[in-house]
């Protein structure tokens, strides 16, 4: 008699997740794939699942190559737990990620799963191009490898890159390889009124690390520059740029750094950086005209999070006339999605608005998906 497959499994092997995989897609069964925990708010809730996978259970350090600033490690490992390794050999992980995330338990294969980022995005790497490889389990239980055995359906793609984003809906992360980076020896961090400067120390000589902007509901913006290196360098990158801008100020790390904003809502606005002061000051203008709090944390490089509406009110109206609002500012470089949102919401207004390579992102996912069975809902656009 064949054991029935249980609701929720913690799988300590790669092999044993195949299994569990493969028996769910015999059963026709809806999976879910629980990391952390740190993003399950994020993208719209999907189907109620037939199997919840905790990946808990594939938490080893697999390979540290300090000399090849590689690590693998199982998908399950903490990024905390991975950059406490990658210390030993004076290293971090090259991706940056997100410190609430990190300090709540965001596990590897989630991070990049849900393509997690934090502010040190200038000088280093996107995620999808840190990623070197992958151990995956796809739809049908067929446990693929980036670079080694390919099925049919992975022929053609770079099955790292695919997974990275994709929200578990081609594949279960089982583990991956990523690039290390030498641990730098301090930061600097600069404090600049408003966020007019922002894009000049972009594109300046003192090579900043990460250049944010905050604006609480009702404030002035304030940009934060953070530089890091050996610290006579440093110093010296700081001095530059409080000399090269008015009131400017040397600072600490602030207490929101990498950090969302908290509200009911969170929108992904994305700009081209040059247009970055402007869209800052129509969030203010927007805030007074509707009369909800609208928060805006995020880098100079153009992609911002917007925490929309107060704890205390029902945040689906301002939502709905936010997204309006900038799908209609006139700047075909701006784009606007729902990242997080009570699941009212989700259902009332125009989460995703237009989607470039929607189809393609459909034909893929049929591909490797074709019965709709992982974590069904939950990718870009509900795939």
């Amino acid at each position: 008699m064949t054991e029935e497959l249980p609701r929720l499994a913690r799988p300590d092997s790669v092999e044993e997740l195949s299994e569990l995989v493969t028996r769910a897609h015999r059963d026709s069964r809806p999976i879910g794939v629980y990391g952390g925990g740190t993003a399950l708010d994020d993208h719209p809730p999907g189907r109620t699942p037939g199997l919840l996978i905790d990946m808990g259970g594939l938490d080893e350090v697999i390979e540290h190559s300090p000399g090849d600033l590689i690590l693998v490690a199982g998908a399950g490992a903490t990024i905390s737990e991975l950059n406490d390794v990658a210390a030993t050999g004076d290293q971090q992980l090259l991706p940056d990620f997100p410190a609430d995330r990190t300090d709540s338990g965001s596990t590897l294969g989630g991070a990049i799963a849900t393509r997690a980022v934090g502010p040190r995005r200038i000088g280093r790497l996107p995620l999808r191009e840190v990623v070197l490889g992958v151990t995956v389990v796809l739809a049908d239980g067929t446990i693929a490898k980036a670079g080694g055995k390919v099925v049919k359906n992975v022929a053609g793609y770079d099955l790292a890159k695919l997974m990275t984003g994709s929200w578990g809906t081609l594949g279960i992360i089982a583990s991956a390889a990523v690039r290390l980076y030498p641990k730098p020896k301090t930061q600097g961090y600069v404090e600049i009124p408003g966020a007019e400067a922002a894009l000049g120390v972009l594109g300046s000589q003192v090579a900043p690390a990460a250049v944010d902007i905050d604006r609480s509901p009702g404030t002035e913006a304030t940009t934060v520059v953070m530089v890091e290196g050996l610290p006579e360098s440093v110093e010296s990158r700081t001095r530059q740029i409080i000399e090269a801008n008015p009131g400017a100020k040397a600072g600490i790390e602030p207490s929101w750094w990498a950090r969302r904003a908290q509200a009911p809502v969170t929108i992904r606005a994305s700009v081209s950086p040059a247009l970055v002061p402007e869209l800052v000051a129509q969030i203010a203008r927007l805030e007074d005209t509707i009369g909800y709090p609208i928060q805006l944390r995020g880098s100079a490089m153009g992609v911002f999070d917007l925490g929309v509406g107060g704890l205390d009110t029902d945040p689906t109206t301002a939502t709905r006339v936010v997204l309006e609002h900038l799908r209609t500012w006139g700047q075909k470089q701006l784009s606007a999605t729902v990242l997080c949102a009570p699941a009212s919401v989700w259902g009332d207004v125009d989460a995703w608005g237009e989607i470039p390579g929607f189809g393609l992102m459909r034909t893929i996912k049929d591909q490797f998906d074709p019965d709709g069975l992982l974590s069904p809902g939950r990718g870009i656009g509900g795939l």
